[in-house]
């Protein structure tokens, strides 16, 4: 193990990189991320040294970023060395990120180009598996919709942005595990260890609510495939719709399908649509001490994304069960050892047929009477 010391909080974890059989800790400043929304996580640190041997570190190097005791948070490749140098010190900064990476960078195979009767998790394999990607699903077969009658590539089309679009079209949630593979997941499956409270574990909090993606009506238009039971109009305007009561003003959204759509497949997508835009609408920024949930010094189970988390921050008036859409774990000289939380709606993810008021987590700043429903306090 080789410990390039820094200045630091007592109790915190460290960070280590194993590269090349060697572990590497005691860096000078690390931000490690993860998000639902990201295909990839990333992290990257710095050290300043006044040895001018060469680091034993080169991008393409494979890589795990892990807090201490062995929790896995980045598994991929270094992308990334930087370097500057006074001429008495030398600071060097490594970035890398999860072996998922492969897909946001790379197009889809060429061939088939096409792909029939899979359904998504074998698309999904199909697609990550030239790339050494393993695809864990996390969700039962049922889940996962009907097979894709037929499934083109785009021109050019990154494989990510491939599986994304399957992934839509089913309703269903995409994104690494830390450990180099892609998940595919419903929203919230796990609950959090702990409460967020503030004036306890939340040391600051932030809150952005804003109406300008979303939209009271979205449909969703495509064609299907035909066959010896469906043709003509049947297939040729398939349409899905979902709503969002929330907005009163009139503002329809149309979204035409990327690909072959069923009425089911597009009344999916729709919702999908309608949840994920209400979702992205109202966020919830907490900063807690340490990366683990509890005291850092007992060392309890780091934090997670798509975890449901109890939340009561009475200063912005939410008091409800809150979603981790992404999560930041950071260090420096300044701002001491860090978790940043982005908290979304409970329902972010899930399409049903109308988005539910009483999920909004600004309900009482608002005055939406579903405020509160699904997460009981107790009182005293």
């Amino acid at each position: 193990m080789t410990d390039l010391s820094h200045p630091d909080d007592v109790e915190a974890d460290e960070l280590e990189l194993l590269v090349n059989g060697t572990t590497w800790r005691g860096w000078r400043s690390l931000s490690v991320s993860r998000s639902l929304e990201q295909a990839a996580g990333q992290f990257q640190v710095e050290t300043r040294t006044g040895s001018l041997e060469p680091l034993p570190i080169r991008p393409g190097d494979e890589v795990v970023a892990r807090l201490s005791g062995g929790v896995n948070l980045v598994t991929g490749v270094v992308d990334t060395l930087e370097g500057s140098s006074d001429g008495q010190r030398r600071s060097i900064t490594l970035a890398g990120r999860d072996r998922t990476a492969q897909l946001v960078d790379c197009s889809a195979p060429a061939e088939p180009g096409e792909y029939k009767e899979l359904d998504l998790e074998e698309l999904a394999r199909s697609l990550a598996e030239p790339f050494g990607v393993t695809v864990v699903r996390e969700v039962d077969s049922l889940a996962l919709g009907a097979r894709f009658p037929s499934f083109k590539l785009q021109h050019g089309e990154k494989a990510w942005a491939a599986i994304e679009r399957a992934c839509r079209l089913r309703g269903i949630l995409a994104h690494s595990d830390g450990e180099g593979r892609l998940v595919l997941s419903r929203p919230g499956a796990e609950l959090a260890a702990v409460e967020l409270v503030e004036g306890e574990n939340v040391l600051a909090s932030t809150f952005r609510y804003t109406l300008a993606d979303r939209f009271s009506l979205y449909t969703v238009k495509g064609q299907g495939s035909g066959s010896d039971a469906s043709w003509g109009e049947t297939v040729a305007a398939v349409e899905g719709n979902a709503t969002d009561p929330e907005i009163e003003l009139f503002r329809p959204l149309l979204v035409l399908a990327e690909g072959r759509v069923t009425f089911s497949s597009a009344e999916d997508r729709a919702q999908w649509e309608a949840t994920v835009r209400a979702a992205r609408a109202a966020q919830v920024g907490v900063s807690v001490q340490g990366w683990r949930q509890g005291d850092p010094r007992e060392r309890g189970p780091a934090w997670q994304v798509n975890q449901r988390v109890p939340v009561r921050i009475p200063s912005l008036g939410i008091k409800r069960e809150l979603l981790v859409q992404a999560i930041q774990f950071s260090r420096g000289l300044d701002g001491g050892t860090l978790g940043q939380l982005t908290l979304v709606r409970r329902d972010a993810y899930q399409p049903q047929p109308a988005v539910d008021t009483g999920e909004n987590p600004f309900g009482e700043i608002l005055g939406t009477a579903g405020y509160g429903q699904g997460f009981e306090l107790e009182e005293g």
